[in-house]
């Protein structure tokens, strides 16, 4: 986890606006964080923006393809 990253989650608790969380776990969280940088590259987000979803992308890839047998779909 990132800095960045908690410090979205301290801002989200203390102002009260709901997060979604994924983890490389889930089976489906590389497509839907790919699904995201898509859409943020449409939406005409700034680079170090998508710079920052690529990287996450890219994490999420290594670790489930070093670990296959701890990713899993949702339950």
């Amino acid at each position: 986890m990132t800095q960045k990253d908690k410090k979205i989650i301290e801002d989200a608790e203390r102002e009260g606006y709901p997060i979604f969380v994924l983890t490389a776990k889930d089976f489906y969280s590389t497509q839907a964080i790919a699904g995201y940088f898509k859409d943020c590259l449409l939406g005409g987000c700034k680079q170090h923006h998508l710079d920052g979803v690529a990287d996450r992308v890219k994490d999420f890839k290594e670790w489930q393809d070093a670990n296959p047998f701890k990713c899993k779909i949702p339950d």
